[in-house]
C-alpha cells in the first residue's frame, strides 16, 4: 500500500470530529413526546371522546365505544377558527350506510354535530 497523504489524515480527523459532535448532540437532547391522545367522536351520538393509547401499541379505527362496545368512534379534528368538527378523510370510508341511517349527527363531507359536553377521556389499554 502507498503512504498516507497529509490531506487524508486531516479528512479522517474531521470525520471523527463530526461523528463525535453528532453523538454528543443526540445524547444530550431531550426526548420529544408525542400527542397525549386522539380526539374521536361517536358518529351515532355526537359525543366526543379523547382516546389515550396507554400501554396499547396503537389504536384501530373505528375504535370501540367504551359505553356500547360498538366500533363507532372515528378520529376528528377541529377546523381553524371554527367550532365545526370534521371526521378524518381517511376514516370516512369506514362509515357504513347503516351508521348513516342510525345517525342524526352526521353531515356531508365528514362534518359532524357534536354534543356541547366535555370530551370523555378513555385509556385504550391500561
Amino acid at each position: 500500500m502507498s503512504e498516507i497523504k497529509p490531506w487524508q489524515i486531516v479528512l479522517i480527523v474531521a470525520a471523527l470530529g463530526v461523528l463525535a459532535f453528532s453523538g454528543f448532540r443526540m445524547m444530550g437532547s431531550d426526548v420529544v413526546k408525542g400527542p397525549s391522545g386522539q380526539m374521536t367522536v361517536d358518529v351515532l351520538t355526537g359525543q366526543l371522546y379523547m382516546l389515550k393509547k396507554g400501554k396499547a401499541r396503537g389504536i384501530a379505527y373505528p375504535a370501540k365505544n367504551p359505553d356500547t362496545g360498538d366500533r363507532t368512534l372515528f378520529p376528528v379534528s377541529q377546523e381553524d377558527g371554527s367550532d365545526d368538527w370534521v371526521i378524518n378523510p381517511r376514516a370516512i370510508e369506514a362509515i357504513t350506510d347503516d351508521m348513516y341511517d342510525q345517525s342524526s349527527v352526521l353531515g356531508s363531507r365528514g362534518r359532524i354535530q357534536t354534543l356541547d359536553e366535555e370530551p370523555i377521556e378513555v385509556i385504550v389499554k391500561k
